[in-house]
């Protein structure tokens, strides 16, 4: 035999050799059915052999399947509630994942860091105050805490000695500023004033050179430092009260020079409140007037005056 033959000889043999090992591992893979059941493991691949003929694929059979647990449509899992604020429970976790944990009120969870706005306005209110006894508590009407009071008098002589006691009766004009303590007692003080007396004296007239008479008049000016005015405690409208102060008086005579001395007012008089702060009242005061330096006069002089007064208060 010659050498091309032997050739021919072995390409022949490895032709038949390799032709169904080939054809095994070119075989498309078993694909199970959609019903089959789902198995656990999965088929080892085939081992191909480098020659020889083909093996056949093993394939799975029943016993080797594990079945999936059947649905039991009783058991549902329910649904999470959502958060509707305060006094609704809690949502609850799913069977078997522990005890449910309640939702945190808004404002107590953690604090986050961020931008903090602060302020009055998100600061709690203050403790309210202490309860008070209701028996302890007095039950007075209004009155103001503070008043001034526009006078206007007319005041007249009673006795004494002149220039001390007015000759006149004259009209005058004052005001009154007050502190009410409370309900009872009021104290304040005042400034008035009057023509207290007339006086005719003999003068030359210079033009021509004849003697006349001619009118002077003295000026009262009263300064009442200090008085307090006691008030008959009622509730209704009007409230009689009485007064007494001390204070200073001051005499400008008519024809020049002036005199000094102590004086005493005191009153009887009726207010009645118009309003929570308007008053009108009327009252009358006796005026005790003691006067040094009077011209003709040697050492004190004493007068005593009355006085008819109407007066407009403003009360706060």
């Amino acid at each position: 035999m010659t050498q091309h033959s032997r050739i021919v000889a072995v390409a022949g043999l490895l032709a038949v050799g390799l032709c169904p090992a080939l054809a095994g591992a070119e075989a498309a893979p078993v694909v199970p059915p959609p019903t089959a059941p789902i198995t656990t493991t999965m088929p080892e691949a085939p081992l191909v052999p480098e020659a020889g003929p083909a093996e056949a694929v093993p394939v799975p059979t029943p016993a080797d399947t594990v079945q999936a647990p059947p649905v039991d449509p009783s058991v549902t899992t329910p649904a999470p509630t959502p958060y509707a604020g305060p006094g609704t429970p809690p949502l609850t976790d799913p069977p078997g994942a522990g005890a449910p944990r309640p939702y945190a009120a808004p404002g107590t969870g953690p604090a986050r860091p961020g931008f903090d706005f602060g302020g009055t306005s998100l600061a709690p209110l203050p403790p309210p105050p202490a309860p008070i006894d209701p028996a302890k508590i007095r039950r007075q009407p209004w009155r103001g805490r503070y008043w001034v009071a526009l006078r206007m008098s007319i005041t007249g002589p009673v006795a004494g000695i002149h220039p001390a006691a007015p000759s006149v009766l004259a009209l005058g004009g004052g005001a009154d500023f007050g502190w009410r303590v409370g309900n009872v007692l009021g104290l304040g003080m005042g400034l008035s004033g009057q023509t207290h007396n007339l006086r005719l004296l003999e003068s030359l007239d210079l033009n021509t050179g004849l003697e006349g008479k001619r009118t002077h008049k003295g000026q009262m000016l009263y300064w009442d430092a200090l008085f307090a005015r006691v008030h008959l405690p009622l509730k209704r409208r009007f409230q009689p009260y009485v007064e007494a102060g001390l204070g200073l008086a001051r005499l400008a005579h008519g024809a020049g020079g002036r005199s000094y001395g102590p004086q005493v007012r005191a009153a009887l008089g009726l207010e009645g409140w118009v309003s929570n702060n308007l008053t009108l009242g009327f009252a009358g005061t006796y005026r005790l007037n003691a006067l040094n330096h009077v011209p003709e006069r040697e050492g004190w002089v004493v007068g005593h005056a009355m006085q008819g007064t109407f007066e407009l208060g403003l009360h706060w």
